[in-house]
């Protein structure tokens, strides 16, 4: 599968660099030949240095065969541009970044579609539905759905009175198996369990499991589902006007706001939530603002360290449940140390979204979704696979992956060791990010 991908920023060398690693020949294209230099050296794709509105540049990154084009500088208007051009000359599914929320509307799709854009992404419209998962959910750190929601795949803190924590994987064989841990996130690590792995207190757990068993998962993680009702949010921007907009029916919002223009532009968008003019790093606007008493606070600043610092500020005085925006790594880890409940980043969502496209786009195998430094991966079962026929406990599975569910027949299922696998299944892979060659070499 070919892909090309035009600009170099945070978000465009973000999805090359994921991308890269699926092996897929891939095209990215930017001005700023510094920015494509970097990426040059530490990743498996090409670079093409000229303007993305330009043919003759676009030609050069073989847009015009390529399966998946994906424009994602920060001007939407070039992003249509570029992806009008390439349908023009061939690319076969196009991809623009977005940034305002009615290009999603449904009576607008077919003037996005005449324009030459396929389907269009709108991280802040990301982060937000994320957001509002989260508080639906709100026991869960993270929730990912497959296959319509048939298998869940939920992030979860291991609370230390709860029934599963000490307990062995190889122990949990006696218990009626409605869900699966595929993974664990613990001191800023990610293991892929196996049966001799302790469930230690404080552990992130990644779940596999189905809508019908997650009262059970709670309770055996020591959670309880909290109606989430007051929500107090720091920082004024889109996503917060996203959040609150979408839903003011199921929440009471007030956001706390540095900029008294940015509040007043938010008063306008909204007209549904209260909006408090003051520093969010400042406890006399937390207190203002109800913190001590709210559900849940959710930090969307301009800096992680100023999202991670107002969290840790808004548990010290009493909010029941923290959520936090990061856009680095080493962010994401201080953000777990800190027991920060659950942690945005839109960058992975994005990837996320762009996974599921080459999916629908017909690529045999790819990532379904990103965890930290871990891969959830869809493969599938062919006829003439060693895997044809054979019993998940028979198999010697590289320690570095696990098999999170099965989809079989349109149907989501989980795996267990008496599972008999068959051709035509579809396999949810865990795997650490390195080793997906060797889930892929498994499959052959």
């Amino acid at each position: 599968m070919n892909i090309t991908i035009i600009g170099a920023g945070a978000l465009g060398s973000h999805l090359a660099r994921y991308l890269s690693e699926e092996h897929l020949d891939i095209y990215i294209v930017d001005r700023d030949i510094t920015k494509l230099s970097m990426l040059d050296s530490e990743n498996n794709l090409m670079t093409v240095v000229g303007d993305a509105i330009d043919l003759n540049v676009l030609r050069q990154a073989k847009t015009g065969s390529c399966d998946l084009f994906i424009a994602v500088t920060e001007v939407a208007e070039r992003n249509f541009v570029a992806c009008g051009l390439a349908k023009s000359i061939g690319a076969k599914m196009t991809v623009a970044r977005v940034d305002r929320s009615d290009y999603l509307l449904p009576q607008n799709q077919e003037v996005v579609k005449r324009m030459g854009v396929d389907n269009v992404i709108f991280p802040e419209y990301l982060l937000s539905q994320s957001i509002i998962e989260s508080l639906r959910h709100s026991w869960a750190s993270s929730w990912y759905e497959f296959n319509k929601g048939e298998i869940v795949l939920l992030g979860v803190r291991l609370e230390p009175e709860a029934p599963l924590a000490g307990k062995y994987l190889r122990e949990l064989a006696s218990i009626n198996r409605t869900f699966h841990v595929t993974a664990i996130r613990r001191a800023q690590t990610t293991l892929i369990p196996k049966g001799n792995h302790q469930l230690l207190p404080n552990d992130i757990l990644y779940i596999a499991t189905t809508p019908t068993n997650l009262n059970d998962v709670a309770q055996l993680t020591g959670k309880t589902q909290r109606n989430i009702s007051r929500v107090v949010m720091a920082g004024g921007g889109s996503t917060t006007a996203l959040t609150v907009t979408s839903a003011a029916n199921e929440f009471d919002f007030t956001v706390i706001e540095g900029d008294m223009n940015n509040c007043q532009w938010l008063i306008g968008q909204t007209h549904k939530c209260n909006v408090i003019h003051g520093e969010p790093t400042e406890i006399e606007a937390l207190v203002e603002a109800g913190t001590e008493n709210a559900d849940a606070f959710v930090a969307l600043t301009k800096t992680a360290s100023e999202n991670v610092l107002t969290c840790l500020l808004a548990s010290d005085l009493g909010s029941a449940k923290t959520m936090a925006e990061v856009d680095r790594k080493q962010f994401v880890n201080m953000a777990e140390s800190f027991q920060i409940d659950t942690i945005l980043n839109r960058q992975m969502l994005v990837a996320n979204a762009v996974f599921q496209l080459l999916i629908d786009a017909g690529a045999a195998s790819t990532k379904c979704l990103a965890l930290p430094d871990a891969e959830v991966v869809k493969l599938e079962i062919k006829a003439d696979s060693r895997l044809n026929g054979a019993i998940v406990k028979d198999l010697k599975l590289p320690e570095e992956l696990t098999f999170a569910g099965i989809i079989r027949n349109g149907k989501g299922m989980l795996v267990t060791g008496h599972t008999q696998l068959c051709s035509g299944d579809s396999v949810l892979v865990v795997c650490f990010a390195g080793a997906l060659h060797k889930a892929r070499k498994l499959f052959k």
